[in-house]
């Protein structure tokens, strides 16, 4: 099934989809911290006591040494370092080009991991974490650097979250098609051995904690209609062939081409979960909760 619909037609998204917002969440995560650095280091130079969260650390830090080491804050700032002699302007724009470039290599990183190249979201998670590393080699677990300690935790984790989502929409794009009702022949010249590995999503954890909510068996195969968690799923033969997942389930099918016969399992919306083979209705459960 291509797709799946819930009562009202509201379409449910499937599980690429689901990966897809997954990982362009990670990259609209990363362009966030993009933004708001680039926001404070206008901030900083221009001697600004706000500071926005949701930024990174080292180009914040480096232009901030600059600020002070070419005397660009306030003077009372320097009132207890005395006669301490400063750098000049080119030294505060070497710092502030510095900062900056470290910026712009998060930026490169969110331009480029468009159409899922997760190298550069891999790219991205790796300065960032030596970010996190240097903010706590600097501030230690100071209790002012809390907020800054979640996010920059928050980011690594989007982002790993992201890399992960890449990877497995790449193995469902591997994955092969083919037409209702065709199998590439076996090695063996045979092709319904192939049966479950080129319809079935995957194999389907039969050890994981499931409600059964409708089984029968048809034409010498184990069919079961299950829920695991939020999702929905119609089982062959301990594969995975459709799902759907919703927090609150309503009416709804699954189906599958399997073997030449079409096989429905799905829950009415309002007593009983059913199993249909070829539009024949061979299994029916009422549904208490």
């Amino acid at each position: 099934m291509s797709g799946f619909f819930e009562k009202n037609n509201t379409k449910v998204m499937t599980e690429r989809e689901r990966y897809e917002t997954k990982y362009n969440s990670a990259r609209g995560n990363l362009l966030l911290v993009v933004v708001f650095t680039i926001i404070n280091l206008v901030l900083l130079v221009t001697n600004s006591d706000t500071y926005f969260l949701f930024s990174a650390y080292v180009p914040y830090f480096v232009a901030g040494m600059g600020m002070l080491l070419c005397r660009k804050y306030p003077a009372e700032y320097y009132e207890d370092l005395g006669q301490t002699e400063f750098f000049g302007n080119g030294v505060f724009v070497g710092f502030v080009s510095v900062a900056v470039i470290i910026t712009l290599l998060y930026l490169l990183a969110w331009f480029l991991s468009k159409k899922e190249r997760r190298g550069w979201l891999i790219f991205a998670l790796v300065i960032f974490i030596i970010d996190t590393v240097c903010m706590f080699a600097v501030n230690d677990f100071a209790f002012e650097s809390i907020i800054d300690i979640v996010f920059h935790i928050w980011v690594i984790v989007s982002l790993s979250g992201g890399i992960s989502a890449c990877k497995k929409m790449k193995a469902i794009d591997e994955e092969p098609v083919f037409e209702d009702g065709e199998y590439e022949e076996a090695q063996d010249g045979t092709a319904e051995t192939q049966n479950a590995d080129y319809f079935a999503k995957r194999m389907a954890d039969m050890e994981e904690k499931a409600r059964v909510l409708a089984s029968a068996e048809a034409f010498g195969h184990e069919i079961i209609y299950r829920r695991v968690k939020r999702v929905n799923e119609l089982v062959i033969d301990g594969y995975v062939y459709d799902e759907w997942e919703a927090l609150i389930e309503t009416a709804h099918t699954l189906s599958a081409q399997f073997d030449g016969h079409t096989i429905v399992a799905g829950y009415d919306g309002k007593l009983y979960s059913f199993i249909e083979v070829d539009g024949e209705r061979i299994a029916k459960k009422v549904r208490l909760y």
